[in-house]
């Protein structure tokens, strides 16, 4: 008698279906993706013996933060600052340190768009004032006290970086200044940047 050829194993489908009773995709265009990389600002001041947050109100009519798209070559800070006086006109800001990032999903013309926003800390002079030229579609801006700040944010996902933006603020200068930022606000490895925390 011939031995028994050996048993192929069989591969497993959830479920245990085979390929054969698995739906079938219907035809059509692949789902595009892309990622996008922004940087943006929270800004205060320190006014009449008070600290104040710098708010703009977005094309959705919610009050957040001044950010914007990373041009080719720029640092994460430097792209921060340049959105910054394009859509608010503040300048002679001073950088503190990085916030975080924020990272959201979304789709716009058949794109699913998968975005990381880095926010960093300024300081505007005493006397700032901004200047709307309706660049990024901002039209409306204001200070606000600081015990207002969290009231005022659109966004409940910007509440964690005002937290540790308002953290900073009030004990800057208790705390020795150590590095807290390597790798793109100096303007090297722009291809991956990284907050250090």
């Amino acid at each position: 008698m011939a031995p028994r050829p050996a048993r192929q194993p069989q591969p497993r489908t959830p479920a245990h279906r085979t390929a054969q009773s698995q739906p079938q995709r219907k035809p059509g265009p692949r789902t595009k993706f892309r990622t996008e990389l922004s940087a943006g600002g929270i800004i205060f001041r320190r006014k009449a013996g008070s600290v104040e947050v710098f708010f703009i109100k977005d094309p959705y009519n919610r009050m957040t933060f001044p950010k914007g798209h990373q041009e080719l070559g720029e640092s994460l800070v430097e792209t921060a600052v340049r959105e910054i006086k394009e859509e608010t006109g503040l300048e002679g800001l001073r950088y503190i340190a990085p916030v975080g990032r924020t990272l959201f999903r979304f789709r716009r013309e058949g794109t699913t768009i998968e975005k990381t926003v880095y926010f960093f800390l300024f300081e505007a002079p005493s006397d700032a004032q901004e200047v709307l030229t309706g660049e990024g579609a901002i039209w409306e801006a204001q200070w606000v006290k600081v015990d207002k700040a969290f009231a005022t944010s659109g966004y409940r996902n910007l509440d964690r970086l005002l937290s540790k933006a308002l953290r900073i603020v009030f004990h800057e200068g208790k705390q020795s200044q150590k590095p807290v930022a390597r790798g793109y606000a100096d303007g090297q490895n722009r291809r991956r940047p990284r907050v250090i925390f």
